[in-house]
């Protein structure tokens, strides 16, 4: 049972020290949507978003009224895009973060997270592409967020993608 000290505490949060929730995030796994070239993977990323979140702002501003607590930013993350997109080259990934943004934008997130390549353990060739693929594909975007991982307490750093970055 709520105690009301607790009760005028969460109040005066809200009120006097502007208490939100930074952001709600939900995660998608896209390695299903791999297709047989670029079109079709960007389509199928799509589709899979669209069903996954076509509610998800909704659901966000309906808990945000419910409850009183502004919701600052709604975020996607998604499947590092390297591993999606295994065997493609640097134009194919700008293509995709250009897919990635579209659909985020359509489903109406702010922020998606993922377009990115986990190379702790050494790189492939496509990681190489992709990481060439992030300068040109943040300029053509607004709502995706890139990352690449380099280095664990385990693995170490990886001193070859430490030197493109």
């Amino acid at each position: 049972m709520l105690r009301s000290d607790q009760i005028l505490a969460t109040v005066e949060m809200i009120q006097k020290e502007n208490l939100d929730v930074r952001t709600v995030t939900m995660g998608i796994n896209l390695l299903d949507c791999r297709g047989g070239d670029i079109d079709e993977t960007c389509k199928k990323i799509k589709a899979k978003i669209i069903s996954y979140a076509g509610n998800f702002v909704a659901t966000c501003n309906a808990m945000s009224r419910k409850y009183g607590i502004p919701v600052v930013n709604k975020r996607i993350a998604v499947t590092p895009i390297a591993l999606v997109g295994a065997g493609f080259h640097r134009a194919d990934f700008v293509r995709l973060a250009i897919a990635l943004d579209e659909v985020a934008s359509e489903v109406g997130i702010d922020i998606l997270g993922g377009f990115s390549a986990q190379v702790e353990k050494g790189m492939t060739a496509t990681d190489r592409e992709f990481i060439a693929s992030i300068p040109d594909a943040l300029a053509a975007t607004e709502k995706v967020c890139a990352s690449i991982n380099i280095a664990t307490t385990q693995k170490g750093i990886n001193m070859d993608a430490l030197a493109m970055m």
